[in-house]
């Protein structure tokens, strides 16, 4: 979510040779593949995590939305499958990963905001969101010949190795000794697959997607209430980040960017104590307010940023920010809800 770094959109055209672009994201990159030509639009999932899609394209009274499409690592879905290919109508992405994964949510979206539900939703709709009683995400929107396939990856490409990757990254997430997510099936892996099933009461492994699927429940059971939420009613979008202690070091993190109304689990780590903190601004017009009641400082800087240490900002290249301490921790988690007054009044 938005747990968040620059994704980036590389666009393989395979007839036409190979060009990248950024484009907002956490740690990851979208790839773009436009094969020959193809009678349904295809979705490819070559990240190591679960991934939830929804999809839109323009009908007559607005776009036409639906959600959640669940596509396993190395895995592919055909979605969209109303729009003809051969014409010119263009589909709109907008994907998640599963929110069974330590360190949030990540997100694959673009500059177009459309309207989407929490749970599974078919609809049409305008841009008034608000008003429907549905949240806001950011699609990204697909033309022409680029329409046919796209693939999700991320910095590491995985490519045929999505799927035993994916297979590591939910067992790290589900309490397993997993070191390194490579996509190589190697004796800790094999042994960590080995504790799960005893765990499970499974007398035999399953075919990889099953497997995959009993460790999202179990990593899901595991993280659901976990880390630290913040939820937007400030009326304006904000952009959060958060600082804490890892080891001995402190670390802040941040920005993941909230339309008002929308949530974002920033931090998935188990929290057992108060000694976290956050830090948010309201974006309002061309300025930004600062959230109030701060009491420890950290670096930041403006654009997204993994400052280390909370001394010497400045003589770094970083600005310093007062963070607020998160509430007391319930089952390993904390839900935060900013609203007008933690930014100092309505900013009307």
């Amino acid at each position: 979510m938005t747990w968040m770094l620059d994704y980036c959109l590389r666009l393989s055209r395979l007839a036409r040779g190979l060009m990248s672009a950024c484009l907002l994201g956490l740690s990851s990159l979208i790839t773009l593949l436009s094969p020959g030509s193809a009678v349904a639009a295809d979705l490819c999932n070559q990240t190591s995590f679960v991934i939830e899609l929804a999809t839109g394209w323009p009908v007559d009274g607005g776009v036409a939305l639906e959600g959640w499409t669940r596509i396993r690592p190395g895995e592919c879905a055909n979605v969209a499958t109303e729009v003809d290919l051969d014409g010119d109508t263009q589909i709109f992405y907008y994907a998640k990963t599963s929110s069974a994964y330590l360190g949030g949510v990540r997100e694959w979206r673009g500059g177009i905001p459309l309207c989407v539900d929490e749970s599974d939703f078919e609809l049409v709709a305008n841009t008034r969101c608000d008003a429907l009683g549905l949240a806001s995400r950011d699609f990204i929107m697909r033309e022409g010949d680029d329409r046919e396939r796209t693939t999700l990856v991320e910095p590491t490409d995985f490519g045929s190795r999505a799927d035993e990757a994916g297979l590591q990254r939910l067992l790290q997430s589900a309490g397993y000794r997993i070191s390194s997510i490579d996509g190589y099936d190697g004796s800790q892996t094999r042994r960590a697959v080995a504790a799960f099933l005893e765990d499970a009461e499974l007398a035999t492994r399953p075919s990889d997607a099953r497997l995959i699927d009993a460790l999202e429940s179990r990593a899901l059971a595991r993280n659901a209430s976990s880390g630290l939420t913040v939820c937007n009613e400030s009326g304006y979008d904000i952009s959060a980040a958060y600082g804490h202690l890892v080891d001995d070091i402190w670390e802040s993190r941040g920005w993941w960017r909230m339309h008002t109304g929308e949530c974002a689990r920033i931090l998935g780590t188990r929290l057992e104590t108060a000694s976290q903190f956050f830090y948010a601004e309201r974006i309002i017009n061309e300025s930004r307010q600062t959230i109030t009641g701060g009491e420890q400082s950290f670096c930041y800087a403006p654009s997204r940023f993994l400052a280390e240490g909370r001394t010497n900002c400045s003589d770094r290249g970083y600005e310093t920010a007062s963070f607020r301490r998160i509430p007391e921790p319930v089952d390993g988690g904390v839900r935060v809800t900013l609203t007008g007054d933690d930014f100092g009044g309505t900013g009307q």
